[in-house]
């Protein structure tokens, strides 16, 4: 059975008691294996629990075709539901899955990796075909599901970002949703200060080592459960009427205490209203603190993505050929997929083409410019005025031709792919050095 949408998302949380078998495939490798370990976390906590989780790898059912059905019918010495998860598979292991399912035993769940399955392929109509299974497509990321993404990673972990710093981080991001949260998590971890003792929770002051959540809000005072453990803190030796407070909660009139005969000296109280000897760890600027700026995104993950593509855009459009090699060559280095690499520079292309299509209505450069969404970073917009006026439409519609072929031939089975994408790059690169020739 094919799962997607609300049917989806109650899978990864509630996986039915009498389902069997996951399989989750398609290009995005790294939205496989969140949706394989968070379905399998919904039935074992601990994935490293040895006794309720079992790994299986291509070659452990090559070797042991029985292996599946085994260790899906063994009972857990510890008690529970196990789960089994299967990476790598493929048509090639579809027979034991086949197997698996026609002598079913025990109560365990087998959660399956794959990578690209075509309509024809013999395992996933296995699963969309049987009434104990559910496939799941995991395709690339478009702009909506890393907006989410990005929001609800930084929401958990007690952040908030703006407008500007949105629109970078979205450019930076990949199409592979791993490395789109190893890139966020690298963001919290720079945002976040340590002295933050509870993300999001919201801790107010620190006594005694112990924090009181919340207690600027007046939402949570719990910690602070009586008044008579205060002992001469202000320089009332004793009020004589005043034997027990349980509760500065339930103090409503004042007007009751009238024996203060012991009261000596008052000087050293200054007024409940200064707070300036208060040593605590809260920050009137906290909420601020908790915003991600675009400075932070630049500062955080510049490097390794965005900055990185932006210097083979910015080299391709200028038709830099010895730097565009440079460029591909660090862009390769970072682990940068030749899909991802292509599929930013078709997206700097389409930029070129809108703000040319303007400029062709008779709009000025700064007015185009400016209707771009993200907009161009300052560091860049002279490099793009002056691509601006060395592209015109024809050769921009050229271009995003050689690159659109160039992403297909990266996407072929076995294809040499990196190759396939500095060729493409090149080709690119040299429209301009033809039109300068």
């Amino acid at each position: 059975m094919i799962v997607k949408g609300r049917a989806l998302d109650q899978l990864l949380t509630r996986p039915g008691a009498d389902l069997r078998a996951v399989l989750f495939y398609g290009p995005n490798e790294g939205r496989v294996r969140e949706y394989a370990a968070q379905v399998a976390k919904s039935v074992v906590a601990d994935l490293s629990d040895p006794f309720r989780v079992c790994q299986l790898s291509v070659a452990d059912l090559k070797n042991d075709p029985a292996r599946l059905a085994d260790e899906a019918a063994a009972i857990a010495m510890t008690g529970g539901r196990r789960v089994v998860l299967v990476r790598g598979s493929g048509d090639a292991q579809t027979e034991c899955f086949v197997n698996f399912l026609e002598n079913l035993q025990g109560d365990a769940l087998v959660v399956v990796e794959a990578g690209e399955l075509a309509k024809t392929s013999k395992l996933r109509k296995l699963f969309e075909t049987h009434t104990l299974c559910v496939i799941a497509a995991c395709y690339e990321e478009n702009a909506e599901d890393l907006d989410r993404l990005v929001t609800g990673h930084l929401r958990q972990h007690g952040l908030s970002i703006n407008s500007d710093a949105r629109a970078y981080l979205l450019d930076c991001l990949g199409d592979d949703r791993l490395a789109a949260r190893q890139e966020l998590d690298k963001l919290v971890l720079y945002k976040w200060s340590p002295r933050r003792a509870d993300a999001g929770a919201g801790v107010g002051y620190v006594i005694d080592g112990k924090a009181i959540r919340d207690v600027v809000d007046g939402k949570d005072t719990a910690g602070i459960r009586d008044t008579h453990d205060v002992r001469d803190t202000v320089g009332f030796k004793d009020i004589g009427g005043v034997h027990d407070i349980p509760d500065i909660r339930d103090i409503h009139d004042l007007s009751g205490i009238t024996d203060t005969p012991d009261i000596h000296d008052v000087s050293d109280v200054h007024d409940a209203h200064d707070t300036t000897d208060t040593t605590d760890t809260y920050d009137a600027n906290d909420a601020n603190d908790r915003c991600v700026r675009l400075e932070d995104v630049m500062a955080c993950i510049g490097d390794s993505s965005v900055q990185g593509l932006d210097g083979v855009c910015d080299a391709l459009g200028a038709g830099d050929v010895a730097a565009l090699d440079q460029q591909l060559a660090r862009a390769f280095d970072a682990a940068m997929a030749p899909v991802s690499v292509l599929r930013s520079a078709s997206n700097h292309f389409l930029r070129l083409q809108l703000t040319a299509a303007l400029r062709a209505q008779g709009a000025s450069v700064d007015m185009a410019m400016r209707s771009l969404r993200p907009p161009i970073h300052f560091s860049r917009t002279q490099a793009f005025q002056q691509q601006l006026r060395i592209w015109d439409l024809p050769r921009i519609a050229r271009a995003l031709d050689l690159l659109l072929q160039g992403e297909a031939a990266c996407k072929t089975t076995g294809a040499p792919d990196y190759s396939l994408c500095s060729q493409a790059m090149i080709q690119v690169a040299q429209l301009v050095v033809r039109r300068n020739a």
